[in-house]
């Protein structure tokens, strides 16, 4: 005879606009009636973030699935058992992952196994490539040791955070290729992928206008500013972050179903509280360069104002927290060389030192 725990995890959805999918308290839950979007809360590892989200459209026989989560040991359990009580055929439905990282195309390779079609724009397929390679980890340590990083820390730190995942095409399966504008079907909606780059190169929303809602990724969450990062190729990604934030806040979204967290009030409003925090910071980092021309990017970060550093100084921070520190400091240099603020000039050691314009 069932437990009560298995008619509540495994039983149908029925009339339910919530369910559990395992004794830890992960769920699925309806966030949306016109179209019918369920979330799905899985697990998120090493940050500070406690989950990560799954979109589930449904619109008659179709479904699409909007990001994967991450791996870890149950979340593809997690996933499908959410998918099963939903009625929904992996091997009927559509993936549209937003961008390259991990804890957002984590099961693509689980999904697509079991039949689903994976989808992503080109720059994030190109992005996954990328990321996952050795060469890769190579730039990303070489940026923080250009900044005044010592060389063995600056490996520590990007070893962090690399992307360790094949190429799709090498894990048997290819996730194929959408353009910006282009129109993902889910029985009578069609959703318009919109370029957000920023938070990676390739990163993209999925808009329906004609609903004033978005699925956003990254590009702009509620429980924390969106991580920046330094790009090989990319000049500025802050810029990029700060169009992208501009865009969504102009499209008149009122429902953003977000990679981690929910909504909470108005999108345009936080868009605009995020543009200011990132402008304060990048003041902060303007001033700092004006006080002590010649400085490194290295030792400038302490002048940004991140709370994470304490008395102990950024030594003392734990290695991930302080990927993210660093990361997001030099994106915020590149964007003041770029606005023509501040010039960046190597020393003989090859170090690169900021001064004001």
């Amino acid at each position: 005879m069932p437990s009560e725990r298995d008619t509540r995890v495994n039983g149908p959805v029925g009339d339910a606009r919530s369910f559990t999918l395992d004794s830890d308290g992960f769920a699925c839950s309806l966030v949306c009636e016109e179209p019918e979007v369920w979330r799905v809360e899985l697990r998120m590892d090493r940050t500070f973030l406690p989950d990560v989200n799954v979109h589930v459209v449904r619109d008659g026989d179709e479904a699409l699935i909007v990001d994967t989560g991450t791996w870890d040991d149950y979340n593809d359990t997690r996933l499908m058992r959410a998918l099963a009580r939903l009625g929904v055929d992996p091997a009927r439905a559509t993936v549209f992952i937003t961008h390259s990282h991990d804890d957002h195309a984590g099961l693509a390779r689980e999904l697509a196994s079991a039949g689903a079609r994976i989808l992503m724009s080109e720059q994030a397929l190109a992005d996954l490539r990328a990321f996952s390679s050795p060469d890769y980890l190579r730039f990303m340590a070489g940026r923080l040791v250009t900044e005044g990083s010592d060389p063995v820390v600056a490996e520590k730190l990007a070893r962090t955070i690399w992307t360790r995942r094949a190429d799709f095409t090498l894990d048997g399966f290819e996730a194929e290729a959408v353009r910006p504008h282009d129109r993902i079907a889910c029985g009578r909606w069609g959703f318009e992928v919109l370029p957000t780059p920023g938070h990676t190169p390739g990163h993209c929303a999925l808009w329906l206008p004609e609903r004033s809602m978005a699925f956003t990724g990254d590009a702009l969450l509620f429980a924390c500013s969106t991580f920046i990062c330094f790009w090989r190729g990319v000049p500025d990604s802050l810029g990029l972050q700060l169009g992208t934030l501009r865009t969504l806040s102009g499209l008149g979204i009122e429902r953003a179903f977000l990679g981690h967290g929910r909504q909470e009030g108005s999108l345009a409003d936080r868009a605009a509280a995020n543009i200011a925090h990132h402008e304060r910071r990048g003041s902060r980092a303007l001033e700092a360069v004006r006080r002590s021309p010649g400085r490194s990017g290295r030792e400038l970060v302490c002048d940004l104002g991140w709370r994470a550093v304490g008395a102990g100084g950024l030594d003392a921070v734990a290695p991930l927290t302080r990927w993210f520190i660093c990361a997001e400091s030099a994106a915020h240099l590149d964007h003041l060389v770029e606005l023509g603020s501040v010039r960046r000039v190597p020393d003989a050691g090859g170090v690169a030192r900021y001064y004001p314009e």
